[in-house]
């Protein structure tokens, strides 16, 4: 009996530890808030103050308008991310059991709103104010996903307050700072599958039923921080443009869950921090009706290193090492002055993965990613226009290849082999008026 115990104890300890491994395993950050922007790729964002939506990426630049500005968006992103693979079990190395792991749709659509409002204080100062978001994700497997104990339910969503201001040094150059105020919240959880439930069962000589749940953790957390930029006008031709939003540190307080693990019944909290994100960007008039745009972007992912909850009997509770890598993204785009109403755009997008293979997971697994846009502006008076933008994101193949180890000896395992497959097509639109 005693010896029967102690197998379930660490069997248990085991599952909590390594089960939700791929919770945050991938980068989570959203360009949704500006639908003119989104129609060239988001190229030459920070240095094409177009309209109201420039302050999410530069607050220098909101200085260029010389009457109040709103601007509000909506952006549909419906995404793709189909798994395929088998999972197996090992016992002393040797095999024990298989199954079809395979999972379609695994993330689910998702509603990006945006408002901004802007205005000139003076001939040297603007200052306006946004609501948008950063960072966001959901996936969530179905019930019967044979590798539920790799993952289940990932959850991330975040609002972000930012008023700025902007002081024009001379008639070529504006400098801007904001000030972020984020409320984010998070849900991370695993469970027990279909085929582990029997092996658990036989091996605890007790009912493990499947969908058990091995851990669950959902917090929220207020976390502030601050963006600055630079905004340059060499010639009546150029912008040139540098932003720079700096990391966001939360702790996402609440509650950890676990019908495995009683002991971790309790309150906890999780360290969640949003990465800085860099831009430098140009935009360059042709003539009269062509420009072109470009941006590099700069995500600081690499300090995202694990999801750890510390629990409220001062003990910490591992959940991943993460690891991630920081990432580039490069951008180019066309916008094309079609007559005095209608206004032409096109981009294309290369976003770098944050993950390499050994740290890839299956919540929301991380890949290189094209994106290929195109959008409009239509003046309906001198003061109203509207955007739309189109967004069509081909994320590269990938293959992953995931061991789990589910007791403390080591000697029973589980690994997960397969590919996933992502695209992405993004709606947007937006609404601007000047007054």
């Amino acid at each position: 009996m005693k010896q029967q115990l102690s197998l379930r104890a660490s069997v248990c300890l085991a599952l909590t530890t390594f089960a939700s491994s791929s919770a945050l395993s991938a980068g989570f950050q959203v360009n949704e808030h500006s639908a003119n922007g989104l129609g060239r790729a988001m190229a030459g964002q920070a240095a094409t103050p177009e309209n109201a939506s420039i302050l999410a990426t530069n607050p220098a630049a909101i200085g260029v308008f010389t009457q109040s500005q709103f601007s509000s968006s909506v952006s549909v992103i419906a995404p793709s991310v189909d798994i395929s693979g088998d999972v197996s079990y090992a016992a002393g190395g040797q095999t024990i059991g298989s199954a079809d792991a395979s999972n379609k749709d695994i993330a689910d659509t998702a509603i990006v709103p945006s408002i901004f409002y802007t205005t000139p204080i003076n001939d040297k100062w603007a200052a306006g104010v946004g609501v948008f978001t950063t960072y966001g994700l959901r996936s969530d497997y179905s019930d019967d996903f044979d590798a539920l104990h790799f993952a289940d339910t990932a959850e991330v969503r975040s609002i972000t307050l930012n008023p700025a201001v902007s002081y024009k040094v001379n008639e070529q150059l504006m400098l801007g700072v904001g000030i972020n105020a984020t409320f984010a919240d998070a849900e991370i959880s695993s469970a027990i599958s279909n085929s582990l439930s029997p092996i658990l069962s036989n091996a605890l000589q007790t009912q493990v039923p499947a969908t058990t749940s091995i851990f669950k953790l959902e917090g929220e957390d207020w976390g502030f921080g601050w963006n600055v930029g630079a905004f340059w006008q060499p010639t009546d031709m150029t912008n040139i443009a540098l932003s720079y939003r700096a990391e966001t540190e939360l702790t996402l307080s609440g509650d950890v869950s676990s019908q495995i693990t009683p002991s971790l019944n309790q309150p906890g909290s999780l360290d969640l921090n949003l990465a800085a994100i860099t831009e430098l960007a140009i935009n360059q008039k042709l003539d009269s009706q062509w420009s072109v745009q470009a941006s590099l972007t700069f995500t600081d992912w690499s300090t995202f290193e694990k999801l750890e909850a510390n629990l409220s009997d001062g003990s910490d509770f591992l959940i991943k090492q993460e690891n991630f890598d920081d990432s580039l993204r490069a951008s180019v785009g066309v916008t094309y002055l079609f007559s005095d109403e209608l206004t032409l755009r096109a981009g294309y997008a290369y976003d770098d993965g944050v993950v390499t293979v050994e740290n890839r997971s299956l919540s929301i697994p991380d890949t290189d990613r094209h994106w290929v846009s195109g959008g409009f502006t239509y003046s309906f008076s001198e003061n109203t226009s509207i955007d739309g933008a189109y967004v069509y994101i081909n994320g590269r193949e990938a293959d992953i290849n995931k061991t789990r180890v589910l007791n403390e000896q080591a000697t029973l395992t589980s690994t997960f082999v397969g590919t996933q497959s992502a695209t992405a097509h993004i709606l947007s639109v937006q609404v601007n008026h000047r007054f």
